[in-house]
């Protein structure tokens, strides 16, 4: 074979190394950003204390995501919802991390905040999934529990807003983690850990 030939030969090969790096590294950024865009949304979830408090987060997350950042819908009885995802969907098709899904919904009636709720699923089949939901409404500030009828897969965490902070922290700690693992998340033990402990560390009695 002709120098020539191994010439373009070597040159295709570091074009196509170059390429693959960069592939991978645009696919690193990516799950990076919508990883830490997941943690913040969780993070402004947990400061809402009040109907102004969650105003102030849909306006800000509006000003910096877009308008349609949250959906809105409207339920029986008067609920009013603001639903906001982070979906790592795009990477999850190509197979190269499981397809994972963080959730806000806040949750307001008659102009009163009632629920704010965090969702993390993930996982082609089975999935694995924890909702976290907060209750405003003064019926549900003696309340609170873990739901555990389909352990270990999935938990349902319920806990009144008058929780002290120290304990609303375990409750809010979802791991973000989920949407750029390989294997992903397997558990809801994976997706907030320590989760079955929940109502004994943290819960009345």
């Amino acid at each position: 074979m002709s120098t020539a030939f191994h010439r373009t030969m070597r040159v295709l090969f570091v074009a196509c190394a170059i390429a693959l790096v960069l592939l991978i590294g645009g696919i690193a950024t990516y799950l990076g950003h919508i990883r830490s865009m997941a943690t913040e949304l969780i993070a402004s979830a947990r400061e809402i204390r009040t109907t102004e408090d969650a105003e102030r987060e849909i306006a800000s997350w509006r000003e910096r995501s877009g308008k349609d950042f949250w959906e809105e819908t409207d339920h029986p009885g008067g609920d009013h919802n603001y639903d906001a995802r982070v979906l790592n969907t795009a990477i999850a098709r190509l197979r190269v991390v499981e397809p994972t899904a963080v959730i806000v919904s806040i949750t307001i009636r008659n102009g009163r905040l009632r629920c704010v709720t965090v969702i993390e699923a993930t996982g082609w089949y089975p999935v694995a999934s924890v909702f976290i939901q907060e209750w405003f409404d003064e019926g549900m500030q003696n309340r609170f529990h873990v739901g555990s009828s389909r352990k270990p897969s999935t938990a349902t965490v319920e806990f009144p807003s008058s929780m002290p902070e120290a304990q609303r922290s375990r409750v809010f700690a979802v791991n973000t983690n989920c949407l750029l693992k390989t294997g992903g998340c397997k558990s809801a033990e994976d997706i907030l850990p320590g989760v079955w402990q929940l109502e004994t560390v943290v819960g009345p009695g």
